[in-house]
């Protein structure tokens, strides 16, 4: 990925820091990477209703998870990769059940 996927503003790091105790903060951030998240779900899963699925996990998991997040790396990169691990899960329960 580009620079771009990964340069954050001081304000982004401000919002991050904020948003253990301010969920609109939070918020705010997964709506601003939701699409790309979105895209990159559907590329892996190559479904709209599995890609779906896989963003709201990992949301819930980014959410649940925020505390951990050390802020050496770009938040952006950091829900990416909590997305693949999400759509990897998703992948291999339909391997499961085949």
């Amino acid at each position: 990925m580009n620079a771009i996927l990964e340069s954050r503003s001081r304000s982004e790091d401000e919002t991050i820091s904020n948003s253990q105790e301010n969920l609109e903060a939070l918020d705010i951030l997964f709506w601003r990477y939701r699409r790309a998240l979105s895209l990159v779900a559907y590329r892996v899963l190559g479904s709209h209703e599995k890609a779906e699925e896989a963003v709201q996990n990992c949301l819930r998991t980014a959410a649940d998870n925020v505390p951990r997040f050390e802020h050496e790396g770009a938040f952006r990169s950091w829900l990416l990769r909590v997305l693949i691990d999400e759509a990897v899960i998703l992948l291999n329960r339909k391997r499961q059940s085949w």
